[in-house]
């Protein structure tokens, strides 16, 4: 019996159920789960009952409705408007009222809501696959459950939202792509920077950001992503360019690549003017107008603030008014040049480095700059942003490009410094910076966990000297002896 019992195949342990595969997938998500469920919970709540984003349908929101309910009515119909903002947010709305109806604006809030949990849910994500901190990705997450910013931004509808999402999808897929190299997440990466495109072309900073450390470290860190993903990344950005390109000269005649606005905020960030406007003239019939709130803020600084280095001092004035269209690149040119000229390379200097300034401070982030009921609580979110999340994303964010950083931390910061790159040739804001604020608080974390280092460091090299004292003390008393 002994002898057979020996001769019997070992027993493999029994593979595990569903429901303890189930409870362990529970576990080991955990953080993630409970992120995501608390977000959706207070996005709904703000969303539907506390800041319903159908009251809110005014300015910025009311055109993004008015172009989703045109391109409903008549999706084959010219509008040259249509041209100068990019298309992807009211493509968004006009796909929501297709399916729920056009004044179905809960239904909105809800689609809305689920983006922004969705923001949340893909920043724990990225923050775990690029921290060698375990604590960063539930620290991040939980900030971003109650972080007014972006839960204002997601009651109204705007680009921000949608655009945070595409920059965070795309970004997730190209850290995967870093470390493991398949293709298909490359093409993932790809589409959500083409979709990110429609909302803000301003991503192809960001892609170009991105190219410039692929360079650097193509043979190092980066040497997984090759020149192919390359290609399979940028095949869906190319094929919604040229959609995006058909577009805009099927609406305005005019060749372009995405938008025409282009030229006309770079006349802002050149000339400092709070406004620009267009008047009637043989052709055109409409008087348009455009006003940045940052710019509109910081001209008001000059009663609150007189003497101040930190002041709008337009160069040609702070309204420029001309006949005709308002994307008129001949118009726009001329001031661009004029101002160039008379404020020298040190004004323009001056210019981009204030712009920056705008991205954390001097203005109230716009909607809620003009919401007298929430004006304060987005002024004050805003002062904890600086003191709590800025300095130490700075720190990080000049670490971030080193060999050991290049495929974690290198990848968030490419994002951040086209984001000041954008502000420094154009212009910054509170709101711009918003879909970039999960990057700036993961890189803020990470910067507080290489401070928190840098003082263990310290003490332990104090403690260290502290114990070498007295027997140094020792060995010097027996040499005198």
């Amino acid at each position: 019996m002994i002898a057979s019992a020996s001769l019997d195949p070992p027993s493999s342990p029994a593979a595990p159920s569903w429901r303890e595969r189930f409870v362990a997938w529970l576990w080991r998500n955990r953080w993630l789960i409970a992120i995501v469920l608390a977000t959706l919970a207070v996005r709904l709540h703000w969303n539907l009952y506390v800041h319903p984003l159908g009251h809110y349908v005014v300015s910025d929101m009311r055109g993004y409705n008015i172009r989703a309910g045109q391109l409903l009515a008549d999706p084959w119909g010219k509008v040259e408007y249509h041209g100068f903002f990019p298309y992807g947010t009211h493509y968004l709305l006009a796909g929501l009222k297709w399916l729920f109806g056009r004044w179905n604006y809960e239904a909105v809030s809800v689609v809305y809501a689920l983006l922004g949990t969705t923001v949340v849910g893909l920043a724990y994500t990225l923050a775990d696959r690029v921290s060698r901190r375990r604590w960063v990705a539930p620290a991040l997450g939980l900030i971003l459950v109650f972080y007014y910013p972006l839960i204002s931004l997601g009651g109204y509808m705007l680009s921000e939202t949608p655009f945070a999402l595409c920059l965070l999808a795309a970004t997730n897929y190209l850290v995967r792509l870093a470390h493991e190299g398949r293709s298909r997440h490359a093409w993932l990466a790809g589409l959500f920077v083409a979709l990110a495109v429609t909302i803000r072309p301003q991503v192809m900073i960001s892609a170009a950001v991105f190219g410039a450390l692929w360079l650097v470290y193509r043979r190092g860190p980066l040497r997984r992503i090759t020149l192919r993903h390359l290609v399979c990344l940028a095949i869906p950005v190319a094929l919604i360019l040229g959609y995006s390109s058909y577009r805009l000269h099927f609406h305005t005649e005019r060749r372009g690549l995405v938008s025409e606005n282009g030229q006309f905020n770079l006349t802002f960030g050149r000339c400092h003017a709070r406004k620009i406007m267009s008047t009637p003239n043989d052709r055109y019939r409409s008087r348009i107008m455009f006003g940045p709130p940052p710019l509109i803020q910081l001209e008001h600084r000059e009663k609150r603030a007189p003497g101040s280095w930190i002041q709008l001092e337009p160069s040609l004035g702070p309204e420029l008014v001309f006949p005709g269209y308002i994307s008129d690149k001949e118009v726009l040119g001329g001031y661009i040049r004029q101002c160039m000229r008379n404020e020298g390379v040190a004004g323009q200097l001056k210019y981009s480095v204030i712009n920056v300034m705008l991205l954390v401070g001097y203005n109230t982030m716009w909607p809620d700059s003009g919401q007298q009921y929430w004006r304060h609580t987005a002024t004050k979110w805003g002062r904890w942003h600086i003191y709590a999340f800025t300095f130490p994303a700075i720190l990080a964010l000049l670490l971030a490009f080193r060999r050991k950083n290049a495929a974690h931390e290198g990848l968030v910061a490419v994002h951040v410094w086209a984001l000041i790159l954008l502000a420094a040739v154009f212009f910054g804001g509170t709101r711009f910076r918003c879909p970039y604020d999960p990057f700036i608080i993961l890189l803020a974390l990470e910067g507080y966990g290489l401070l928190f280092d840098g003082g263990r460091f310290l003490v332990a090299r104090a403690r260290a000297r502290v114990h070498a004292l007295p027997a140094t003390t020792t060995t010097a008393t027996t040499e005198v002896e």
